[in-house]
């Protein structure tokens, strides 16, 4: 009797399994992104088939929501893998984005720290500026944040720079903070920040290690192997781009 069972629900159990993930690496969407290497897609292909940190989370298939890099606080607008570059915004501002204030308790390019993206040079930038002492004054047009954004009685200036620049350290004597927008945002009022941070920015990607001269090992370890395809799927793609 327990044989019949077992057999009966066989065709349950079997049904129940997750369907396995594609080994083939072959292209994939989400919304009206295709991904492909150095990216992939979480829980339809294998990790092998990108980068590491590239793994992207599709929540809703249609696009409605913007998915994410690696389950970051980073959402995918567009990959242009033609330049090896992708646009994203910051989910921390986009969801606060009625608090502008929230800009001012932490730099964007800092928690990229880590990451084989760079925020691209060709970006403009809001900048956020406090409590200056001997620094100049901020530019005609500055717009000014109210003073509970800070312990201090000084409230935030921010202005839009036309350039994107990585600063090893602040003005003098100053608290800032900098977020990366895209070329061509323009700040005249407070109700101009919700779409510029909305838009994103731009960041780009390098070949992942020396991939010309890769080779796997005689005995490699997994990482090795692992590296090692995602080089050859990366300089096998650049044809079609």
């Amino acid at each position: 009797m327990l044989l019949v069972l077992l057999l009966l629900c066989m065709p349950l159990l079997l049904g129940s399994r997750t369907q396995p993930l594609d080994a083939s690496c072959a292209p994939a969407a989400c919304g009206n992104l295709t991904i492909t290497c150095l990216f992939w897609l979480l829980g339809h292909h294998e990790p092998s088939c990108g980068y590491p940190t590239f793994g992207i989370t599709c929540d809703d298939p249609t696009g409605a929501t913007v998915p994410s890099l690696s389950k970051s606080y980073l959402r995918l607008l567009d990959i242009r893998y033609g330049n090896r570059s992708v646009v994203a915004f910051h989910s921390g501002l986009v969801a606060g984005s009625d608090d502008p204030c929230r800009a001012t308790r932490f730099n964007v390019c800092n928690s990229l720290a880590l990451s084989p993206l760079a925020v691209s040079g060709a970006n403009w930038e809001l900048f956020f500026c406090n409590n200056c002492s001997r620094a100049p004054p901020p530019p005609v047009g500055a717009l000014w944040l109210p003073n509970n954004c800070s312990s201090t009685t000084d409230a935030w200036s921010v202005h839009i720079g036309r350039r994107y620049e990585t600063r090893p350290v602040g003005p003098a004597e100053c608290k800032y903070s900098v977020v990366p927008v895209l070329p061509g945002s323009e700040l005249r009022a407070w109700d101009n920040y919700v779409g510029i941070v909305g838009r994103g920015f731009l960041l780009e990607w390098t070949v992942p290690g020396d991939c010309a001269g890769m080779k796997p090992a005689p005995t490699p370890y997994v990482n090795n192997l692992a590296s090692f395809r995602v080089c050859l799927l990366y300089l096998s793609h650049l044809v079609h781009f």
